[in-house]
């Protein structure tokens, strides 16, 4: 989840929890009471598809990096062929080409590392069979290696768009917060009030929970929108 929705729910689940060790003020207004219920049942249900956008997040991420490892590794490995095959033929300008160091490929960004699996892909080519072979990588190889390279390009960069295109939980995330944004404001909000009158301390106790979503949405306002 976001910053801001984990601190709403966390906001929402306090006024649940605010109103269930005080059974006798929710009592006093039953429709407050019916809200808060209502508001339970949707956090219950933001917790259980944050675990699931966790999971989804952690996976595509998992996924992600193994494709960069193994991209990784067989370009260390061409590459390092066929510069050793450039040294033994004289080759300078293709001992250039392919002059990565390895600890510079380790710790290239995902285009980077694209731009350069291409270049080592396509010099390995040009090297006749069976001289390629000879230093330990075969046409099998390089054919592995292109699917590699195409694999890893199709991951997406974004994690988040990842989510949305593969499981929508981010769509239902976004709809059960607007639920129970609705409950609150339009039920629970409205309601609060008589508390002030009838129960002083269960009214200032969900007002001290609401604060914490307010004191959040005003300082991302004015992180957005800093002082000029």
């Amino acid at each position: 989840m976001e910053k801001k929705q984990t601190v709403k729910q966390e906001s929402y689940k306090l006024i649940v929890t605010e109103s269930r060790i005080n059974p006798d003020s929710l009592a006093l207004v039953p429709k407050f009471f019916s809200g808060v219920n209502k508001l339970d049942q949707i956090t219950i249900q933001i917790d259980s598809e944050g675990i699931k956008q966790e999971k989804d997040l952690k996976g595509i991420k998992t996924n992600k990096d193994k494709k960069m490892v193994n991209v990784i590794d067989w370009t260390i490995d061409i590459c390092g062929a066929g510069h050793s095959y450039a040294h033994d033929t004289g080759d300078d300008a293709l001992m250039e080409r392919l002059n990565y160091k390895v600890s510079d490929i380790k710790h290239m960004a995902q285009p980077e590392l694209l731009k350069v699996a291409g270049v080592v892909l396509d010099e390995a080519l040009l090297i006749p069979a069976d001289k390629l072979a000879l230093e330990g990588i075969s046409p099998k190889d390089l054919l592995a290696y292109k699917d590699l390279i195409v694999d890893f390009s199709r991951v997406k960069s974004s994690t988040k768009e990842a989510i949305i295109d593969r499981t929508g939980v981010t769509e239902k995330l976004s709809a059960l917060f607007d639920e129970a944004e609705s409950i609150v404001k339009n039920t629970l909000d409205k309601l609060i009030s008589q508390y002030k009158r009838k129960d002083p301390d269960f009214y200032r106790r969900y007002k001290t929970a609401r604060a914490m979503q307010v004191r959040a949405s005003q300082k991302k306002t004015a992180e957005t929108n800093p002082p000029v």
